[in-house]
């Protein structure tokens, strides 16, 4: 699960690829941080009978996700890419959940398991409350 910024053939004439792609990595970085920081709410937990966690004050939905182990905000991670007519940052996770809690899941997975889970969006709020600042950054704007 990952979200996505694209800059075009017609801004990487006007100011240079190398330049571009450095600056979208800037950017990359600074959305990382801050879908990190939204999955820094802790909560209090307590462990089974068979030692796994389980929260006592979990995140309601439309909240991002509350930290139980903290390994959804250790897998955030940031890629920037280019082709000959686009540069494309992204930020987003491999945590097998990360799609999941971003979109809700109602249904049955690929092992059989059952889920009745509403979203509770970290990416998408963090690319949007961000994203003025991201393209100041991209192109040059500071």
């Amino acid at each position: 699960m990952a979200e996505r910024v694209t800059i075009n053939e017609k801004a990487l004439r006007s100011f240079g690829r190398a330049e571009v792609t450095q600056r979208m990595q800037q950017a990359m970085l600074i959305l990382q941080a801050q879908v990190q920081r939204k999955l820094s709410i802790g909560q209090p937990v307590r462990r089974s009978p068979s030692g796994r966690q389980i929260g006592l004050d979990p995140s309601k939905p439309g909240e991002a996700p509350r930290v139980l182990s903290g390994n959804l905000r250790k897998s955030i991670a940031t890629d920037v890419s280019a082709t000959e007519s686009e540069i494309i940052g992204r930020v987003g996770t491999n945590a097998p959940y990360g799609r999941r809690l971003e979109l809700g899941f109602f249904g049955t997975d690929s092992k059989g398991r059952n889920y009745n889970q509403e979203e509770r969006p970290y990416l998408r709020p963090s690319l949007k409350e961000n994203f003025t600042r991201l393209v100041a950054i991209i192109t040059g704007g500071k």
